[in-house]
Formats: structure tokens, C-alpha cells, sequence
């Protein structure tokens, strides 16, 4: 990853749906937490989707839809707790040079005050199909690193970091049977407990014959919404440190010998813009022609701009 995107600075023409969407709710999330109409910023969004050829609105799905209703049953989900931060700031994008003399580039989401118990928390917004796993968590060398750099640019008090996951399918709206008597029952419904309720009263039907699901809906609070809230240790900050430079050191000595190992795992998957180049070289094919029809350079991009 780290040579094709760095060294051959090469730029999907086409992000992936997950990187699509997780963009959009990003920006959307951003502006919510700057005290700025999100909506706003979605139609913007949408008006640049319309502009798109029909055949990458098909690969895409209906992403202003689905979008928007992810945003609202954020917001609904977190009505409450979010009178509890204070936004200190957003989008921090800095370059923080460390005693090495390496610099290290980092993007953090959100720094938000306690406002009940005081301390000022990180905040990273994760975007997913599914929740993490909590043992990736206490291993994510990411935050940890956010966690050090953030001290270093002098905000103070830090407590620790915040897993803030959003699942990027949107709770599903019930559909009505056949016959149209009631909703469907089902239990494997993949839905929340607004959702669920706006469907029940659109549709006039008594919410009593549903409390079954309505009560499960409501204890599953969490179902694609989560919070995770991990202090981070002097300790544990410091050797996520430390094996960020061994790794600078490993890159560094790659360039020099210009060759690059690879470092395969589930991720390479879902996670990976160049994942079919990476397949094409690994079984000795060459990858010009999707390079071609699929990527810009990192310069190309910046000449032709939004062509």
C-alpha cells in the first residue's frame, strides 16, 4: 500500500462503496459537530453524486438516501449524551516533528470537554459494516498515536480516546405484508426502535401489537450506533510510539533497497484501494492496464483537478 500510494503516488479514480459512503457521513458529522446545518452539506454531496455517470450511481446504491437516513437516526440515537461535550475542535490536521527528526502526519476527528466530569476526550469516527472487535481495540495503534500527538500540540488534560462507530447500512424500514394488515414480524429484522415506530404510525397501526420487537428494539440501542471510551496509559502510548518509528525505520530501509514487502491480512480485502494490483503483481502479471483504466497519479489529480 505504502508504494503504490507514496512512491507511484497513485489515486483511485473510483473509491469503493465502504470509502464512498464513510467520506459522505464524514463530512456530514464534521459539520454537525461545527455548529453547521449538516443538511446543507448533503445536498452539496448529492448534487456532486447526480453529476456522476449512471453506471457509478448503479455501483454506488442510493447514497443520498441512505445518508441521510444513517444521519437521522444518529442524531436521534445520541440526542441526549451529545449535551454532554463540548467541542473543542475538528478536522485537526497537523504535521507534529518528532524528536527523530521523522514527521508525523495525523487527522483527529474530534477533541471534545467533559462537560459532567471534565478532561478533554479524542474522538474517531469509524465507519463500518460491522462493530470492531474489542481486542482490535485495545491493540489499535492508531488512537494511541493520536493520543500522543495531541498532548504534544499542547492539549491538556487528555483522558483517553472514543471509538465513535457508525454502521454503514441504514436501519431497515419495515414493510407491510401482503394483505396489509400488519407489519412484518420478523425477528431478524435488521432495524432500530425509531425506525421501527415511525413505520408503525405511518402505516396506523397499534404499536401494542408490536412489543415484542419494540422492547428488544429497545434494549439493542447500541445495534448501529456505538461509543467505546478507552483511557490510554503513559505505557501503552509510549511503545505504540516506539513501534511506529521501528516501522518508519522499516520503510525507510525499503526505499533505499526499493523493494516492499507485503503484509497480508483480512483487511487487504475490504480496506485496500489497490487491492487488484497488489493480486496481479503477487502472481506475476502486470498491472499497467488497470493502473490505466482505474488510477490517476497523485499529480495527474491535482493538474485536472475535478475533470
Amino acid at each position: 500500500m505504502y508504494e503504490f500510494k507514496y512512491v507511484r503516488k497513485l489515486r483511485p479514480v473510483v473509491k469503493s462503496l465502504g470509502l464512498e459512503k464513510g467520506s459522505w457521513m464524514h463530512a456530514l458529522l464534521e459539520a454537525h459537530y461545527d455548529g453547521e446545518d449538516w443538511r446543507i452539506i448533503h445536498k452539496q454531496l448529492s448534487k456532486q453524486f447526480y453529476r456522476l455517470f449512471i453506471e457509478e450511481r448503479e455501483e454506488l446504491g442510493d447514497m443520498p438516501t441512505e445518508c441521510e437516513r444513517i444521519m437521522r437516526a444518529y442524531l436521534r440515537r445520541w440526542k441526549d449524551e451529545d449535551k454532554r461535550w463540548r467541542t473543542i475542535d475538528t478536522e485537526v490536521d497537523e504535521i507534529y516533528t518528532m524528536p527523530s527528526g521523522l514527521e508525523f502526519h495525523f487527522i483527529i476527528d474530534r477533541i471534545v470537554e467533559d462537560l459532567e466530569l471534565g478532561g478533554l476526550w479524542i474522538w474517531d469516527h469509524k465507519f463500518l459494516k460491522s462493530f470492531m472487535d474489542s481486542d482490535y481495540m485495545l491493540l489499535d495503534a492508531q488512537l494511541a498515536r493520536y493520543f500522543y500527538s495531541g498532548e504534544k500540540m499542547g492539549y491538556t488534560n487528555l483522558k483517553g480516546v472514543m471509538f465513535n462507530e457508525v454502521r454503514t447500512k441504514p436501519p431497515a424500514v419495515p414493510t407491510v405484508i401482503k394483505d396489509g394488515s400488519r407489519l412484518e414480524k420478523r425477528k431478524d429484522i435488521d432495524t432500530d426502535y425509531y425506525t421501527f415506530m415511525r413505520a408503525v404510525k405511518e402505516n396506523g397501526f397499534d404499536p401494542h401489537d408490536y412489543d415484542d420487537i419494540i422492547r428488544r428494539l429497545k434494549r439493542e440501542s447500541d445495534r448501529f450506533f456505538r461509543r467505546t471510551y478507552m483511557p490510554k496509559d503513559p505505557a501503552l502510548t509510549r511503545r505504540t510510539m516506539q513501534d511506529l518509528l521501528e516501522t518508519a525505520v522499516e520503510i525507510e530501509g525499503a526505499e533505499r533497497k526499493g523493494r516492499y514487502p507485503r503484509t497480508v491480512d483480512k483487511s487487504c480485502t475490504w480496506g485496500c484501494d489497490f487491492k487488484d494490483l497488489c493480486i496481479t503483481e503477487y502472481f506475476g502479471g502486470d498491472p499497467t492496464s488497470l493502473i490505466e483504466a482505474n488510477f490517476y497519479t497523485k499529480d495527474e489529480y491535482a493538474k485536472d483537478g475535478d475533470k
